[in-house]
């Protein structure tokens, strides 16, 4: 028998979303990844550039010759910059090292200021001679020398952004990547000047050009800085699983480059005679539209195919949000019935474990109870109570006589006459014991309770039970006793039980077949 898999709900949206997206955690590990290995490579160019100048090698002190050198200075500050960034992307924030970082920030910041600030007022500050002042010149040229003003304009925006990145304030935190959006500029400038032979793109007047590897590297080291925080600016968007994530994942990255390519294949082309400038132009334009369009369209379509996948699981979930209303329905009317169900059950239960299990009337446990609460209830509003006990008259000797089931029906019949001399909802008669009764009457005087004991013993006499074993009468009848608790009394339930009962005990002495009370106030008996 062949096995089937069941796939959960929404599996298959999932499983197709995944064929069409880069997931965003995959991306934020690639940037993390890419942030890494470009502070390796521009603290390499900066550790390349000062080896150069102290071991006079021309080769690492620029790229081609003709080019302009990197001073120490800069490769100093590259290299500053690069630990500093990746001191704050790999520690959290609040580590011991932030500082660190935070102080080779400052010197960036400071650095380019003041050399701008020399640059644009004519001053001069010696700033570049402090740096490796023991350094002999090489013989391709000074190791001294000012910073471009492009790489001071760059550093300073540098460093404030490498001072604000990750910072506890959120919006100094989201500044950062606004400020590095100048030194960005200033540097894919410059690239684009060395790379299509633009003078002037990269050089402002003589001597104060930004040499190749310098652009690069303030480029990368700008890359860098956009991708360390991805919780805030382009980055937190760049890795978020959404729309835009999606479209700045695919476009961002390719069309900038492919842009880049085909403008020097065209210059190259064109630099080779194959085409002159106006076709050159044309084909570039060309090209970029054919390549932008096609970027939008492959774009276009895996976001359709993702709206698709959504509505599809979306489609899945009101699906499983209507059958799981109908089946809360469905439990929600069972749970109703079995509810009412239960009630009953515990109703029934709860009148079980009252009831006296022969007789039908009240338990000794539930006697109990309601006396003490009927006790409680009449000394707080100042009432009386009234306890009547009683018990069926040589009910041994019936029972010896006639049988046990005699004495079982016996016992239900007068606890039947009993009750029915309940007249208000308060009174209640209990089975006390064996054959011994109780009735509870509050709000009840002496003369009432005497009253109503009376008509229950006359009640037991009318049921006319033969009793031959009887030497009071022929038939059934009972013995009471009856106690009061006066308005004013302080009885406990116990004394008001242990009052009624020698009551009863008197009205055995008596002969039997009599109701006995006893006047709380005077402590005599009246038959």
């Amino acid at each position: 028998m062949r096995e089937t898999t069941v796939l959960p709900p929404g599996h298959a949206a999932d499983t197709a979303r995944q064929r069409f997206v880069t997931s965003g955690r995959a991306f934020q590990l690639l940037l993390a990844r890419l942030t890494r290995i470009g502070c390796l490579l521009v603290a390499a160019v900066g550790v390349a550039v000062v080896c150069g100048w102290i071991f006079d090698i021309p080769q690492l002190t620029r790229l081609l010759p003709g080019l302009a050198f990197m001073k120490i200075n800069t490769a100093c500050s590259l290299l500053a910059a690069s630990i500093a960034l990746w001191i704050l992307h790999t520690r959290e924030p609040g580590s011991s090292w932030f500082p660190v970082a935070r102080c080779l920030a400052a010197l960036l910041l400071a650095l380019g200021a003041l050399t701008l600030s020399e640059h644009l007022f004519g001053w001069n500050l010696g700033i570049d001679q402090h740096i490796a002042p023991g350094l002999q010149p090489s013989a391709h040229g000074s190791h001294v020398g000012r910073v471009s003003p492009a790489s001071s304009f760059i550093l300073v925006f540098l460093g404030l952004a490498l001072l604000t990145l990750k910072a506890r304030r959120s919006y100094l935190a989201a500044s950062t990547h606004w400020l590095v959006v100048p030194p960005l500029l200033v540097s894919v400038l410059a690239v684009l000047g060395y790379v299509y032979g633009a003078d002037s793109l990269y050089a402002v007047r003589p001597y104060t050009s930004m040499a190749a590897h310098t652009a690069a590297s303030f480029f990368v080291l700008s890359l860098c800085v956009l991708a360390a925080d991805s919780a805030h600016g382009f980055a937190s968007v760049a890795i978020s699983d959404t729309a835009g994530g999606l479209v700045s994942r695919r476009l961002l990255p390719t069309i900038p480059i492919m842009i880049f390519v085909l403008g020097w294949v065209r210059g190259q082309g064109q630099a080779f005679g194959l085409y002159d400038s106006q076709f050159g132009s044309a084909l570039m334009v060309l090209l970029s539209i054919t390549f932008c369009v096609i970027a939008v369209a492959w774009t276009a379509v895996t976001l359709h195919q993702v709206d698709l996948t959504r509505k599809l699981a979306e489609a899945e979930i009101l699906s499983l949000n209507a059958g799981l209303e109908l089946r809360v329905q469905e439990r929600t009317h069972e749970l109703a019935q079995v509810s009412s169900q239960l009630r009953l059950v515990n109703g029934a239960l709860e009148l079980l474990s009252q009831q006296d299990g022969l007789t039908g009337v009240s338990n000794r446990r539930y006697f109990d109870a309601y006396l003490g609460d009927q006790i409680a209830v009449a000394r707080r509003y100042g009432r009386s109570l009234a306890l009547v006990l009683c018990d069926v008259d040589s009910f041994k000797a019936f029972n010896d006589h006639y049988g046990h089931q005699a004495g079982d029906e016996c016992l239900k019949r007068v606890a039947a006459a009993l009750r029915s001399c309940c007249r208000r909802t308060a009174d209640m008669a209990a089975r006390y014991g064996g054959e011994e009764f109780a009735i509870i009457l509050p709000e009840t005087g002496l003369s009432d309770a005497l009253q109503i004991a009376e008509a229950a013993r006359n009640a037991v006499v009318r049921l006319r039970i033969a009793h031959a074993k009887s030497a009071t009468a022929p038939y059934v009848s009972i013995s009471g006793g009856i106690a009061i608790l006066l308005h004013d009394g302080n009885r406990s339930a116990e004394q008001l039980v242990l009052a009624a009962d020698q009551c009863l005990y008197r009205a055995k002495r008596l002969g039997r077949n009599r109701m006995v009370a006893e006047a709380a106030e005077f402590g005599q008996a009246i038959a």
